[in-house]
């Protein structure tokens, strides 16, 4: 699938095409008016077919949207599905442009092409120019155009790079920094923000829900990263586009998405792929299918993977290693001294991915769809709880897991495109989600077992409109509405008797949540160098809460909360000369409190509980950025970008009074009492460098290197402490040979590290998790990778890969991670298409 048509109906395709022969014709003025009349009834009225032409890259694999154009007659076509198109117009053209974005160009004669039996290769770039997103404003606008850094990820990207999980996918992206607890999970850190702060969205539907925590979350594993068709990364806030937690960004997942048959034959697409990883002795495969007619489509995608125990390198920290676990010997929790110390025992699990769409073509301006989505995991051990050692020398935990996480999707959308009205193109989705989670945890020698277990069932509905007044001006404008309803329970059981008590749930059960936003905005050229952007959103929330006092003695028994905000944003794209973009973003974010926030009672940590706060307002993040690119004749590609975000009334945890008392005893345990508070001010600013560039025909270098820091009130509000979420420096470089068939690149991975002093407080206590300087405090120390991919095409329809992952062994540790990346990993996977 190619980067360029991505999520847009034929008639938007069409329009593109003009578009881009209207600026073609600006650029080079070639052709004539009478000439584009020409063009636009060949464009749309003739269906003719007599000559099929062929676009492929050089791996043979099909090319959709590459277009073919004639500047001397005004003739043009687009590829379908198969990469095939008709070319009985072009019959005696002495020019024949082919085109494709991150593509060479190429222009033949009618003879050539004859002579190549109508067959075209285009040769991939390095990178792409004038690219198309979809993030910035939920329709697909030219990157040209577009303040802010986007970061962009395609098949092509997955396939080469077989990332296990959507967490890997982010992360191997270079632009994304990943911190994980245990290995099933990654909680995305994006600008100093992470957790509910930043926005998970699958098909235009926000993943996010009413009990998003501040603490590391990994939901993103529920996402197919084997079933992605494109996925965007919004870096900074998106409030305008898409509400609520979009303060350090926005992930914006699109998956495989139904191909309708571009005549009356059956449009058949298809392909499997298996995997196998030796760090983890990971296998995973995946399958997917598409049948598509002129009026029906579908495509379903099925991916499972299991993970067993992860083995770390050989070459480190021996802090990282796993000397001990527990195992139960005859009824008796038992220390047991662990063979091999670099394998992270209990650190396994398996993960299933499922998902089905059916979309129906009313008409060329109606499309509707119903989507269905499944995703389980079995059980999570909670890696991080369970290296924890009390001061006896203990451990904490016999038992420490996440039951399988459960998330099911089913969503309606309606498309429609106009060609006069209030909207030129429109978009309503309709979903139902129901997430389940649980926690289960005992300790070690105790005789019972915990589990508090968490279902969210609930409503997310968004209409959007893109209005076009003219080829210079778009209006967006939009609504969103969100309900969720919170159901949870907690219970004991002993393992001796089977005995099970009723224990307070970790939130009030029966608790509702809801959202609800509109926005408008618009995009203006108001030169042909110069676009601007603007918008503004008005959002409301609402949550209602009983808390049950027969278990714990809150002093209310119910609270209401009702909150709102206004947001917006103006950006400046500015492209001074060739190969220019100079640009400024000025943007707000808001997250409103929820369920999480206000309403929990659980343990985050040994001799700490936190309680509910009703008196919590929305947290508000003002961000100021500025960017530049230069393309230097079409080889070289240099990025810069600088930001700055400030964050007012966080909504952090501090020290908390309940009943008048600081401490309480809580599960046994005399706990501090910590409540979630607007009760501090937050300021991340850094910068990201990029450097794609093209060395020779075939050998290309891509640098990558992000930079941030930030800082905190502390619990005092009297200094400022580093931020929680905001990681070492990180980046990564490559050198990538491209010829033909064959694929290889050669990178480095890497990270900074934090000293005691540079680590925040909260990280600073979490004493197991990270290595011991000299003075045997915790430090994060700095790492590096060395890496080695290939990927060979045995034929048109079947491609092996392999790589070696961290050649050198190294031992590390990504900050604020709970576990211990994986060591040497040998990966093999086959890929079939058809």
């Amino acid at each position: 699938m190619s980067d360029l048509v991505q999520h847009h109906d034929p008639a938007a395709q069409e329009r593109r095409l003009v578009g881009w022969l209207v600026q073609f014709h600006k650029r080079y003025g070639c052709w004539s008016g009478a000439s584009c009349l020409a063009l636009l009834l060949l464009l749309f009225g003739s269906g003719a077919f007599a000559q099929q032409v062929l676009v492929v890259d050089a791996s043979q694999r099909p090319l959709e949207g590459a277009t073919l154009f004639d500047p001397e007659k005004g003739r043009a076509a687009v590829t379908d599905a198969r990469g095939r198109t008709d070319a009985s117009g072009f019959v005696d053209s002495d020019t024949i442009m082919f085109r494709m974005i991150g593509h060479e160009a190429r222009t033949l004669s009618w003879t050539e092409l004859r002579q190549l039996a109508f067959r075209v290769v285009l040769t991939r770039m390095p990178f792409a120019l004038d690219e198309f997103v979809v993030s910035a404003s939920r329709w697909e606008q030219e990157s040209e155009r577009v303040p802010g850094q986007i970061t962009v990820i395609t098949p092509r990207d997955v396939a080469f790079n077989n990332p296990g999980t959507a967490a890997d996918l982010l992360q191997q992206s270079g632009e994304v920094f990943m911190q994980r607890s245990q290995l099933g999970g990654g909680s995305p850190m994006i600008r100093g923000f992470a957790a509910n702060r930043v926005l998970i969205v699958v098909d235009g539907v926000r993943m996010n829900n009413a009990i998003f925590r501040a603490g590391n979350l990994q939901n993103v594993i529920a996402v197919d990263a084997d079933g992605v068709e494109r996925v965007e990364v919004l870096h900074g806030p998106g409030a305008m586009t898409y509400g609520s937690d979009a303060i350090g960004g926005v992930m914006d997942f699109h998956l495989l998405r139904p191909r309708f048959s571009p005549d009356s034959g059956m449009l058949v697409r298809g392909g499997a792929m298996a995997r196998y990883g030796t760090a983890a002795n990971e296998l995973g495969g995946n399958v997917h299918l598409g049948v598509g007619g002129r009026k029906l489509a579908f495509v379903g995608n099925a991916s499972f993977t299991r993970f067993g125990d992860l083995r770390a390198g050989s070459n480190g920290p021996a802090d990282y290693q796993r000397p001990w676990y527990v195992e139960t010997i005859n009824g008796v929790d038992s220390l047991v001294v662990n063979s091999d110390p670099d394998v992270q025992v209990g650190s396994g699990y398996n993960n299933i991915n499922l998902f089905g769409k059916l979309a129906f073509k009313a008409s060329d301006a109606l499309e509707l769809g119903l989507n269905v989505y499944y995703s389980t995991t079995s059980d999570i051990p909670r890696y991080d709880r369970l290296i924890e050692l009390r001061p006896n020398g203990m451990p904490r935990s016999a038992e420490w897991y996440y039951g399988p996480q459960e998330w099911r999707m089913m969503s309606f959308s309606v498309r429609h495109s106009a060609t006069e009205g209030p909207w030129s193109n429109a978009r309503f989705i309709a979903a139902w989600q129901d997430y389940t989670e649980s926690r289960n945890d005992r300790n070690f020698r105790g005789a019972s077992k915990r589990t508090q277990t968490e279902q969210v069932q609930g409503l997310w509905m968004n209409m959007d409109f893109e209005k076009e007044l003219d080829a210079r001006t778009q209006l967006l404008y939009g609504a969103e509405f969100v309900t969720n309803d919170v159901g949870s329970n907690g219970i004991r059981v002993d393992r001796n008797n089977g005995a099970a008590t009723i224990i307070n749930s970790r939130y009030p059960d029966g608790s509702t949540w809801s959202t609800g936003s509109v926005y408008f905005g618009g995009m203006h050229d108001a030169t042909e160098r110069l676009a601007l952007s603007a918008g503004a959103r008005l959002n409301w929330s609402a949550l209602a809460c009983t808390f049950d006092t027969t278990l714990f003695q809150y002093p209310t028994t119910s609270t209401d909360l009702y909150n709102s905000a206004l947001t917006g944003n103006f950006g400046v794209a500015y492209r001074p000369g060739t190969g220019w973009k100079l640009s400024l973003d000025l943007s707000t974010g808001f997250r409103a409190p929820n369920i999480d926030d206000i309403g929990k009672v659980f343990d985050s940590e040994p001799g700490a509980v936190i309680v509910p706060n009703p008196g919590l307002r929305p947290e508000y993040a003002y961000s100021a950025e500025v960017g530049m690119e230069k393309t230097i004749h079409e080889l070289v590609r240099l990025r810069g970008g600088a930001y700055l975000i400030l964050l007012d009334d966080a909504m952090v945890r501090r020290p908390f009074t309940l009943n008048g008392q600081d401490s309480i005893v809580y599960d046994g345990e005399p706990s501090r009492v910590d409540a979630i508070q607007n009760a501090a001010r937050a300021r991340v600013y850094g910068f990201l460098l990029g450097v794609d560039a093209r060395i020779t025909k075939y050998l290309s270098l891509d640098l990558r290197y992000n930079w941030q820091d930030g800082v905190e009130q502390d619990d005092a509000n009297t200094t400022d402490v580093p931020l929680r979420h905001a990681p070492p420096p990180f980046g990564q470089a490559g050198l990538t040979w491209d010829r033909n068939k064959l694929r290889a690149q050669v990178f480095t991975q890497f990270s900074g590290g934090f000293d005691f002093d540079e680590l925040p407080p909260s990280e600073q206590a979490k004493a197991p998790i990270y290595a011991k300087d000299e003075l045997g405090r915790p430090f994060s120390p700095a790492w590096y990778t060395l890496n080695l991919r290939l990927a060979y095409r045995l034929h048109k329809a079947l491609q092996v890969t392999a790589a070696v992952e961290n050649i050198t062994d190294q031992r590390y540790r990504p900050f604020s991670s709970g576990i211990s990346a994986p060591g040497r990993n040998i990966v093999v996977a086959l890929r079939a298409t058809f």
